[in-house]
């Protein structure tokens, strides 16, 4: 123990003295749209009171309230996810117009202002900062950088990094390197297209294991004043409890591994 404080109270002192110190990157976290948080409240609250009203059993009301304010956090995920799909597959198209303005003798930022004009919103976007920073001289490769910390996505930063390099090389292998890079990209995307279509049963059947059991304990409790009075006891509530934790649970995990893995960012 001594031997490593004293190797950690050299490491400071050096990093003191030369004004030096190890980059660090955390990882960025998205913060939920500011309608969250209050959608998921009302939402909660107004599925709560329903179910009250209907089963009179409060701790299936409060599960039921519970998942009913997780729908519109799903739905701001699924909306974020959408987007950064929707940007990964305007990618090919958009290189595909780069490389046409090319062959016909256009600029490398020339080619990326006309790409990003007509592609499709968000990508479109996303890239207007781009053509400010090159109408008013700010710099192509370091709009480029800005745009990858904007988009925070594996894809976009192969593209904007090869077009960064393929800016700075320059010479008359551009538009060969831009039309290598679009056959690459797009070849990429089919792939997970064909693996994220195989995956869709698996995830309809975790909602169906999520939602068939609370349907079927709300339709006894409704039908049966024996099941409901068991289900108001302390035991029942437990055995809500258990049922609760072990649905949301098989939920997460079944959707997780119907989910792909996303590239690391490494192009930083």
């Amino acid at each position: 123990m001594r031997g490593l404080a004293a190797v950690l109270a050299g490491a400071a002192a050096w990093i003191a003295v030369s004004g030096w110190a190890p980059p660090v990157r955390l990882p960025r976290y998205d913060l939920p749209s500011p309608w969250v948080a209050p959608a998921a409240v009302v939402a909660g609250a107004a599925a709560g009171l329903v179910a009250l009203g209907f089963l009179a059993v409060p701790f299936a009301a409060l599960a039921i309230a519970l998942f009913a304010a997780a729908v519109p956090v799903t739905i701001d995920a699924g909306r974020r996810r959408h987007e950064r799909e929707s940007i990964a597959d305007a990618w090919p198209d958009f290189i595909a117009l780069m490389k046409g303005r090319i062959a016909a003798g256009a600029t490398l930022p020339d080619s990326f202002v006309a790409a990003a004009r007509r592609a499709p919103e968000p990508l479109a976007g996303a890239c207007r900062p781009v053509e400010e920073a090159i109408t008013f001289g700010d710099g192509f490769v370091r709009a480029l950088d800005r745009l990858r910390d904007t988009l925070d996505d594996p894809t976009s930063d192969r593209v904007l990094t090869t077009l960064s390099y393929a800016h700075r090389s320059g010479g008359h292998h551009v538009g060969a390197v831009i039309g290598s890079l679009g056959a690459s990209i797009s070849d990429e995307l089919r792939l997970r297209r064909a693996h994220t279509a195989a995956l869709t049963e698996q995830r309809m059947t975790a909602v169906v294991a999520l939602t068939a059991p609370w349907a079927l304990l709300a339709l006894t409790i409704s039908t049966n004043p024996q099941a409901a009075a068991a289900y108001r006891t302390r035991t029942g509530s437990i055995v809500i409890g258990i049922g609760f934790l072990s649905t949301s649970l098989g939920f997460v995990a079944a959707r997780r591994s119907a989910r792909l893995s996303h590239a690391p960012r490494v192009l930083r």
